[in-house]
């Protein structure tokens, strides 16, 4: 059924002021209790620590061992990269309806962000897979261009960078519309949360060479 225009845009700006209103008054920082499965199907526990540092916030992941992540907040959405060294790197891109893409990214060891631009050069709108003109800024400021490949690898996506003589691999998980990469090799994953209006967060987490995805989900208090 076609709705009248009026009451679209009505469930329209409904939709965003809900969305805006649960990550408005959803506190992130703190302690949390995480409960999910991993990419065979087996369930883990763990504890999980979330402070602000100023664009970002830094995560501390236990359960017996030590990961670091970082996250990027996009509206009632989470997206982090996590491993154990500095060099990862997390991208929160959103999917726009030409499918170009756009967002903040950063790295492990900054609290500022760049920004990234992907221009569909090939591949269907609808879909996240293709070539792409990339252009962006890192977190110091710098200019920097190339071609981003996006390749479906199961549940995952295969993102590749190449400029300036630089390769750069990645994995990518969708969630709704937006697209979150992480870039710095096999030890470095990325994962995607939904921020319920509990407080609660759900989400996917992938890992580089792997086509499989994890289930995680956070709940404060340990």
């Amino acid at each position: 059924m076609k709705l009248p225009c009026f009451f679209a845009r009505g469930l329209l700006a409904l939709g965003l002021l809900s969305a805006s209103l649960v990550s408005a008054q959803v506190n992130l920082p703190g302690e949390y209790t995480v409960t999910g499965k991993d990419f065979a199907g087996q369930a883990f526990t763990g504890k999980l620590s979330i402070v602000q540092r100023q664009a970002v916030y830094r995560m501390t992941y236990r359960d017996g061992r030590t990961q670091r992540g970082m996250g990027i907040q996009r509206g009632n959405a989470l997206f982090a990269a996590w491993g154990p060294n500095i060099s990862c790197t997390v991208s929160a891109l959103e999917i726009g309806a030409d499918g170009n893409m756009s967002g903040p990214w950063g790295d492990l060891d900054q609290n500022i962000l760049g920004t990234e631009n992907l221009k569909r050069q090939s591949g269907a709108p609808s879909d996240v897979v293709g070539t792409f003109e990339s252009s962006g800024k890192t977190p110091t400021g710098e200019s920097y261009s190339g071609v981003t490949t996006i390749e479906r690898r199961g549940a995952v996506f295969k993102v590749t960078f190449r400029g300036d003589g630089d390769v750069q691999e990645g994995v990518g998980v969708r969630l709704g519309n937006y697209l979150s990469v992480s870039y710095g090799g096999k030890n470095c994953g990325v994962t995607a949360y939904d921020i319920k209006a509990d407080g609660s967060l759900v989400g996917v987490f992938a890992a580089f060479g792997e086509s499989r995805v994890g289930s995680e989900e956070m709940r404060k208090g340990w």
